[in-house]
């Protein structure tokens, strides 16, 4: 169903514009219209009535000598005179007919009785016309005229065909001004929507826009641009906060760690050992959440480094497959493809990490499940891997989102742990390695892919960057 509020700032001001510019000129139109219609009526009932005065004058003497035929004559040259007029009668001052005239095939007509009394009506194809014919003073009689305007239908026609084409032209020309003068206001909304859009997708908050306009909408940049240094400002304090927490939480937390994996080691008596061994998960857990913190802190700082070397992609996905299978009881664990011994540039201990973030997830997001797949293609340039689950997937609408840091997905994220850490961390190491990552939706569950350049791919994108 159509809706204007669904129609684009851009083509809502054009609409205005030319909608305004029809009813102005629709309404200009109709007024010269309407005038040069009254206006030609008017004329003609004053000509009819002058026309009307000389035939009273000239049927003064026939009626005084009662001569009907000299008064019929008269009327009778009437369609030399005024060949528009299809009727015309003369009554005596007793309002009976003296005198008629109609014109060739006219219809039939009844001369009214009028007794001196004047009065003219136009109406949108005729006009009647009356007046009374005076002798000293004395009322002995009327002329009546009804008259075809004819010429009104022919004066309307051209009038409504000039003011379609006027109004036509119009509408072009002010469709043509409205398309100049929108993109002064709308260029400018349009530029804010813009990076309003950009901000949300990239999460770039240090973008401005230049505005030097004194109206609403420079306003309404301003506060834009405002907004943006108060979130940047916020986001460069808690990316402190977060660098500096994790760097405190990491000292405590590597010595509670040797303590409970000193104590795993000499604790036996169960229910003891069992308590131990939860603590040390937990523990490890914490362990993992810190370094994502110091990751992401890294991150936003520009000091991830990577150790570039050359290293066997095949060997390093059996590993990684093997490492996650031994702390995963729930799901089997597939690979696919064939190893052949892939060669890639890369930080292997960055990769290896993707990995295990991207198999974890499988794991975790797909309860109730028992099988995640590895799968691997390589292409003329890039090396593609898939991991696909079987689990609740990712909808569509957030597949876009996914990648951005603290984002967790709705509704299902509630019962899962986790800070929405792992896929931002992800897709920075990934981009680092001039590669790409992305998820799609399968049947059943979702199928997570990173790509990597081969070799001389990698060593080409280096150079370029």
């Amino acid at each position: 169903m159509f809706k204007l509020r669904d129609i684009s700032i851009r083509n809502k001001l054009i609409l205005m514009q030319v909608f305004t510019s029809v009813v102005v000129f629709g309404i200009v139109f109709g007024v010269f219209i309407i005038t040069d219609v009254n206006s030609y009526k008017q004329r003609k009932v004053d000509s009819m009535i002058s026309l009307a005065q000389v035939i009273g004058t000239n049927s003064i003497s026939s009626i005084q000598f009662q001569d009907p035929e000299a008064a019929k004559k008269m009327l009778a040259d009437l369609h030399n005179v005024a060949p528009e007029i299809i009727h015309a009668g003369i009554t005596n001052k007793n309002g009976q007919a003296f005198a008629s005239y109609s014109k060739i095939k006219a219809d039939s007509f009844k001369i009214p009785v009028l007794k001196g009394k004047a009065f003219s009506f136009a109406g949108e194809q005729q006009l009647f016309v009356s007046n009374p014919i005076v002798s000293n003073n004395e009322i002995i009689g009327d002329v009546f005229l009804q008259v075809q305007l004819t010429e009104l239908q022919k004066i309307k026609h051209d009038k409504y065909g000039l003011a379609f084409v006027l109004l036509l032209v119009a509408l072009v020309f002010s469709f043509l001004i409205a398309l100049m003068v929108q993109s002064y206001i709308s260029k400018r909304l349009l530029k804010l929507v813009h990076a309003i859009k950009k901000v949300g997708k990239t999460g770039e908050y240090n973008k401005t826009l230049e505005e030097d306009g004194k109206d609403e909408i420079a306003t309404l940049i301003q506060a834009f641009n405002k907004l943006m240094e108060e979130i940047k400002e916020s986001q460069k304090k808690k990316d402190e906060f977060i660098g500096i927490a994790s760097h405190e939480l990491k000292t405590p937390l590597t010595s509670i760690k040797g303590y409970v994996e000193m104590l795993n080691v000499l604790e036996q008596e169960q229910p003891k050992k069992k308590f131990v061994e939860k603590t040390l998960n937990n523990v490890n857990k914490l362990e993992r959440l810190v370094k994502d913190l110091l990751d992401v802190s890294k991150i936003q700082s520009g000091q991830l480094k990577l150790d570039i070397k050359e290293f066997n992609i095949d060997e390093l996905l059996d590993e990684t497959i093997i490492a996650a299978q031994m702390v995963s009881g729930t799901h089997h664990i597939e690979r696919k493809d064939h190893p052949d011994n892939k060669m890639i540039f890369g930080d292997k201990q960055r990769i290896e990490q993707v990995l295990l973030n991207l198999l974890s997830n499988a794991i975790k997001y797909s309860p109730g499940e028992n099988k995640v797949v590895v799968d691997s293609e390589k292409t003329e340039k890039e090396l593609i891997i898939k991991i696909r689950d079987y689990g609740i997937g990712v909808p569509k609408e957030e597949q876009i989102n996914i990648f951005e840091r603290f984002y967790r997905t709705k509704g299902v994220s509630v019962h899962i742990s986790g800070f929405g850490l792992g896929l931002y961390i992800c897709r920075d190491i990934i981009n680092r390695h001039y590669g790409k990552i992305w998820v799609e939706s399968a049947d059943k569950g979702s199928i997570f892919y990173f790509s990597l350049p081969l070799k001389h791919s990698f060593t080409t994108q280096q150079t370029q960057a």
